[in-house]
């Protein structure tokens, strides 16, 4: 039965989002609290979250809203790592004008090859061809496995993955939420700020340049240490941006550093050793299962060029931001040996084998994708 009295409340806030007014951090982390636990109708719940985007998010309204999630995410798994090194959590927000391969993705694979703890959450595509939880699963991880059993991968081989929508959260209200949405929200620029695995390190790829700020700076109040927030340009396409370091023009970057400075700067690909590619070269297959291929074949080595390039750019933030590369640049290079020497198609197996209850069958799904 629904509580009179608290629908109005919370319609009150929908109101005060439509008129463009702003809500505190604890208003907006009360009222996705109700959310969470179903609390008010639905249509009040996707009114809320439309009016908020529509509005534009303010840093505390982002903080609340992280602040909740991670409230949420903690009632159903243990959010503590096991590694013997801090772990990185990274991921792209989505909601990008450009569509690519999965970089975030494939990056953490390859960071894992070069000696970075990774717990890799993720999500289905839900503002493009496919997310990570598509990208793993198509690549033979377990896409309903246990949470506990990606910590223990994550310790036992630097590399662990959990879907938002496997067994670990099918019980969370996160999951009802997302399971109903096929457009950009705030959820999709805060979720990812969580501490889902007991990080203190993140890169989360933002879709505009003017966001990079605001969301290391929300990182910041949560808690964080070291966080990398990059946004990518096209040359060919001015005004447009993926959530994700470019190869195919400059990106603006956000970093928090442990002495708690953040600092903005541009990374241009001539800088970092790469030339510059076209949109064609690393935009998003037509299909989920074309787009993850794709990606799949440079991780195992069989193509180079541009994609190489792009899953390296991306790779190389993790190793500069976690101290396992001394520049940009020196990260480039040793993500490509990792690809071209063969670990990172072995780093891709090893999580299979830690972390699927049938690992064989796993291993046979990732080389028929490859081949």
């Amino acid at each position: 039965m629904v509580d009179e009295a608290k629908l109005r409340a919370f319609g009150a806030l929908i109101v005060r989002l439509q008129q463009r007014g702003d809500l505190s951090r604890d208003e907006t982390r009360e009222a996705f609290r109700q959310i969470w636990r179903n609390e008010v109708t639905e249509l009040s719940q996707g009114a809320f979250i439309a009016a908020l985007r529509c509005k534009g998010e303010t840093i505390d309204e982002i903080v609340g809203l992280a602040e909740s999630h991670n409230e949420e995410w903690n009632l159903h798994v243990t959010a503590e790592s096991l590694a013997p090194e801090p772990i990185l959590g990274i991921v792209g927000v989505g909601m990008d004008d450009l569509k690519s391969i999965n970089a975030s993705s494939g990056a953490a694979i390859i960071a894992a090859a070069c000696g970075v703890y990774v717990h890799k959450v993720g999500a289905p595509g839900m503002t493009s061809v496919s997310g990570s939880a598509q990208a793993f699963a198509l690549m033979g991880v377990d896409p309903d496995g246990e949470f506990d059993r990606a910590r223990a991968a994550v310790r036992d081989c630097r590399l662990g993955f959990t879907s938002v929508v496997g067994q670990a959260l099918r019980q969370s209200g996160i999951l009802r939420v997302l399971g109903q949405l096929r457009c950009a929200t705030p959820i999709h620029i805060a979720g990812p700020m969580g501490f889902h695995t007991g990080e203190r390190a993140k890169i989360i790829g933002v879709p505009t340049p003017a966001m990079t700020r605001m969301v290391c700076e929300g990182l910041k109040q949560l808690g964080y240490e070291r966080a990398l927030i990059p946004c990518g340009a096209a040359d060919e396409m001015p005004g447009k941006f993926m959530d994700e370091l470019s190869n195919i023009g400059d990106s603006h970057v956000a970093e928090l550093r442990p002495d708690g400075t953040i600092t903005e700067y541009d990374v241009r690909p001539e800088d970092v050793g790469l030339e510059r590619a076209r949109y064609e070269d690393i935009g998003a297959a037509e299909t989920t299962e074309a787009n993850v291929r794709k990606m799949a074949r440079v991780l195992a080595g069989a193509e180079d060029g541009p994609l190489l390039d792009y899953l390296a750019l991306n790779a190389a933030s993790c190793l500069t931001l976690m101290g396992k590369a001394d520049s940009l640049g020196d990260g480039v290079a040793k993500a490509r040996e990792a690809v071209k020497s063969g670990q990172a198609r072995a780093q891709l197996e090893a999580l299979i084998k830690a972390q699927n209850r049938d690992p064989e069958a796993g291993l046979a799904q990732l080389q028929a994708l490859i081949a």
